[in-house]
């Protein structure tokens, strides 16, 4: 069966919803990276491309329910309030054992909670076109690495007071975007299918 077909013969993309990454936090968040990683222990960083903020993973889906959700979810993001995100404490998944993924998260704000709405009507719309599910809370942040190998606790330690004290510049949430997601030897390369702008947000929000 040709890569992307599913048993019915459909095309299907891997995809996912998320908030475009802004270039000033961007240029802030490789600084920080730039300073903690020659330091630290083997791990895969992330590429500046991949700072986003995933609202839902989909997973590989037919062309077809794509379509439909997109569709079905335009009116909840263009009804969403632009806003701005503010750099919260740094995110160690999982929170309990050796650590695997660094990123940071974000502080409790009328626009993440407003982000947690929009998730969830994304999470009930992909369940009722048996989509991929998410059956973790959904948790805003941005990843830095993921751990090839256990890190000392020193390490990871190290990696949590770095973040809090760096001095992140705001995250603004202006629009949302429908990725399909290619996986190529240097890594993923994301290219938007559907953008739809945030309530205020005004041209050129989407990116």
């Amino acid at each position: 069966m040709p890569e992307g077909e599913s048993a019915e013969g459909a095309r299907s993309v891997r995809v996912f919803v998320a908030v475009p990454r802004d270039p000033a936090w961007s240029e802030s968040a490789r600084a920080f990276v730039a300073t903690l990683r020659p330091a630290s222990p083997d791990a895969a960083w992330t590429r500046p491309a991949a700072w986003h903020l995933t609202i839902k993973f989909l997973g590989n889906a037919p062309a077809k329910a794509l379509e439909i959700f997109a569709r079905a979810l335009e009116p909840a993001a263009t009804a969403l309030p632009s806003g701005t995100l503010i750099a919260g404490p740094a995110t160690v998944f999982p929170p309990r054992g050796p650590a695997r993924v660094l990123g940071l998260g974000f502080e409790r704000t009328l626009t993440l909670e407003a982000l947690e709405t929009f998730a969830a009507a994304a999470e009930l719309e992909a369940r009722s076109l048996g989509l991929q599910r998410e059956e973790r809370p959904f948790h805003p942040h941005v990843t830095f690495a993921r751990l090839r190998s256990a890190w000392p606790p020193q390490a990871v330690e190290r990696f949590r007071r770095a973040a809090s004290q760096w001095r992140f510049p705001e995250f603004p949430v202006r629009a949302c975007v429908l990725y399909a997601s290619r996986l190529e030897p240097g890594g993923a390369v994301h290219t938007p299918i559907a953008e739809w702008p945030f309530a205020g947000a005004g041209a050129g929000a989407t990116a």
